[in-house]
């Protein structure tokens, strides 16, 4: 484990709390720890690989996928800080604990870098520079799966690195960004560095009562190079145009509370937003998608919340496939044509920090397995489990 992410974790464990630093910043410490039990029908995808950490798709069957399965985990708990000094200035930093590669770990889990960003404030303007959410597509949706949410089928939009501009003007909000297109975890530059192309966003948004409503964008332009091309070169010599546009809503209506989002988009996974099409093979892939998610407070400390999301390539026939494509056995995400979910649960808040939490989650996925061959993937996962809000 890095020494320095170690000792982070341990500052803010060890008494942030509404305490003051040498520099004069205010800092409270905020979030949450959760810890559940997991059992699936059949195998279920974590964004790429399979296993039950944050489930998001079906796993197409493969031998050992149709068997059920059942774990416990508690890698989505989350830990953070925010940092205080006068009316303008601010930062967080925030981390969890999953890594998707790694199906039921204990003390093996790492802690995950979310959010640490500046923030620097002046009248109704507003710039946030570092890691923080984005600024496309901000809605998520009532879930116990907090990771996992309602992403690769319906909701799209994630962490990035930019330079937020946000201006107020009454009732409305307008946002513009500049950033890294997409993450690249590996030892190596590749495509996201060599494209030298960030990703531009834009959002329009106006205040409700209890609620917001808007509408965004978000474009950048990729570059394919070939990974083991000596120097980088660009085999097809074409450029891929990715973007993104949504709709997104989300109100509070007394004990009624909604979330929601559509969008439409071209090669939108090259972007980070944890959707489904990406650009291969000099072809580009367009998708569709949303989702619609609520909760519901049913009698005191009782709330009931589901929804119901999803996302489909609008060619599948553009796709690269299991078959031709370089990729573990077991298919990727990258390799759906469509994913649904359905999703419903109960809350049961014991008191205002501390929750006992039920979910059952319905999963139906068509993988791409080669040239105008899907296969049909459904599975099923009940998630019971509690969670300490601080």
């Amino acid at each position: 484990m890095n020494k320095k992410i170690l000792a982070t974790v341990t500052l803010l464990s060890t008494g942030l709390a509404n305490a003051a630093t040498l520099q004069g910043f205010d800092a409270t410490a905020y979030g949450f720890i959760k810890a559940s039990a997991i059992y699936s029908t059949e195998a279920v995808g974590s964004f790429n690989n399979t296993n039950m950490s944050a489930p998001t798709h079906a796993v197409v069957d493969a031998g050992p996928n149709r068997e059920s399965r059942l774990s416990f985990q508690t890698a989505q708990s989350r830990i953070g800080a925010i940092l205080k000094k006068g009316e303008n200035l601010s930062g967080k930093i925030e981390l969890d604990f999953i890594d998707f590669a790694k199906s039921s770990p204990t003390t093996q889990m790492n802690p995950r870098v979310r959010i640490a960003a500046v923030t620097y404030s002046w009248g109704n303007n507003k710039v946030i520079v570092g890691q923080d959410w984005d600024l496309f597509s901000p809605v998520t949706g009532y879930t116990f799966d907090i990771v996992g949410m309602y992403f690769k089928a319906g909701n799209s939009g994630f962490m990035r690195q930019q330079a937020q501009y946000l201006k107020t003007l009454g009732e409305w909000e307008l946002g513009g960004a500049v950033g890294l297109s997409s993450a690249n975890p590996s030892v190596s530059d590749t495509d996201t560095e060599y494209s030298k192309s960030p990703s531009y966003a834009l959002r329009l948004s106006r205040k409700l009562d209890a609620g917001r409503v808007g509408v965004s964008g978000i474009y950048s332009r990729i570059d394919l190079y070939n990974p083991n091309g000596s120097p980088q070169v660009n085999p097809n010599g074409k450029h891929h145009e990715s973007y993104g546009a949504n709709i997104f809503f989300e109100k509070n209506y007394g004990l009624l509370g909604l979330k929601a989002e559509a969008y439409y988009g071209q090669n939108m996974d090259n972007l980070g937003t944890l959707t489904l099409s990406r650009a291969a093979n000099g072809i580009d892939t367009k998708e569709y998608g949303g989702f619609l998610s609520a909760q519901y407070q049913v009698i005191e400390k009782n709330f009931i919340f589901g929804g119901v999301g999803i996302a489909k390539i609008d060619d599948p026939a553009d796709m690269p496939n299991v078959a031709t494509a370089t990729t573990p056995a077991t298919p990727a995400s990258n390799f759906l044509a469509s994913n649904s979910v359905l999703r419903v649960g109960w809350e049961y808040r014991v008191t205002d920090d501390f929750s006992w939490i039920s979910e059952v989650s319905h999963f139906t996925t068509q993988t791409k397995v080669s040239d105008n061959n899907y296969k049909l993937a459904i599975a099923d996962t009940f998630e019971t489990g509690v969670q300490l809000r601080f």
